[in-house]
């Protein structure tokens, strides 16, 4: 039975002025604009992130080289009234562990002090991690595989060996779709905060 591990990236408040997305690979506090982030129980990650091109686009990277935030264009908050915004294959996920990964997952986790649990849900709703042309199903280790879903030459056996490396972009839809996202806007961004979560699936020890 695979073991799965979360590495969790707090991000703050995910679309801030200027549309700024908090990531990071370590245990400090870092702070993009006026987006803050930390990156949560990551003493023995397996996984880390940079620009998926040489000159990046929509990102930015701290003194390591680690992507730091993602600065997507659009209105104030950084996207598009009631439209879909991709960003594709922004951040190289890298294995910088010992062990193949077999599987990757994205989840989302909107809180807040104000906002009801309905708007919160409708924030998940409208975040997506992608791969190339596909939107995956970002709802955890029940959701798409990534390294099953990329086109990257490293994800073709569907895993990941150490030293290896798969783009992954991110996804914002705001039409209502009759359901769960029911948000052509999102809230003000100082009204909550969004965690990213990484699921990584590897091998029994």
């Amino acid at each position: 039975m695979p073991t799965r591990r979360q590495i969790l990236f707090l991000l703050g408040n995910l679309f801030t002025l200027g549309g700024l997305v908090g990531v990071g690979a370590s245990e400090t506090v870092r702070s993009a604009s006026s987006a803050s982030f930390r990156v949560v129980g990551s003493d023995d990650a397996d996984i880390e992130l940079t620009p998926a091109n040489d000159s990046p686009v929509h990102v930015e990277t701290d003194s390591d080289g680690a992507v730091s935030a993602i600065t997507p264009g659009g209105d104030d908050d950084g996207l598009n009234v009631r439209a879909v915004t991709r960003f594709e294959d922004l951040v190289q996920l890298t294995n910088v562990g010992t062990k193949t990964i077999e599987g990757i997952f994205f989840s989302f986790e909107a809180t807040s002090e104000t906002l009801s649990a309905t708007t919160l849900d409708a924030i998940e709703a409208t975040l997506a991690a992608t791969t190339a042309d596909a939107t995956l199903d970002s709802t955890g280790p029940s959701g798409d595989d990534l390294l099953a879903a990329s086109s990257a030459e490293a994800a073709a056996d569907g895993s990941l060996d150490p030293g290896e490396a798969v783009p992954f972009g991110l996804q914002v839809d705001l039409v209502p779709n009759g359901g769960a996202q029911s948000l052509e806007v999102l809230p003000p961004s100082d009204e909550y905060e969004v965690t990213l979560r990484i699921h990584t699936e590897l091998p029994d020890a």
